[in-house]
């Protein structure tokens, strides 16, 4: 797999993991990686590292856990989540809701 084929599925990626955590739900990134086409061979454990960094620069908080719908992952356990809603309050910082 060539670096630029997995930055651009990484990009596709996080496009569509944002897309659905901006609906308010809690959402797994099994469900953002469903909707991305890799070619064959491609390793989607490559998602992860985008997730975390999402999550150590807050702009998602874990939401508890879920089994997983794929057959493949045999039911695991996967980690949900939800994007912080940042809102500006009267001393002009931002507080979490």
């Amino acid at each position: 797999m060539s670096d630029s084929t997995t930055e651009n599925a990484i990009r596709q990626f996080l496009a569509v993991f944002r897309r659905m955590l901006s609906t308010g739900r809690k959402v797994a990134a099994e469900d953002a990686s469903r909707v991305i086409e890799t070619p064959d061979g491609f390793d989607r454990r490559a998602f992860g590292p985008a997730v975390a960094a999402m999550a150590r620069d807050g702009e998602i908080v874990a939401a508890g856990f879920r089994l997983s719908t794929q057959s493949k992952h045999h039911c695991g356990i996967k980690r949900v989540w939800l994007l912080v809603q940042h809102d500006t309050n009267a001393e002009g910082g931002t507080s979490n809701e």
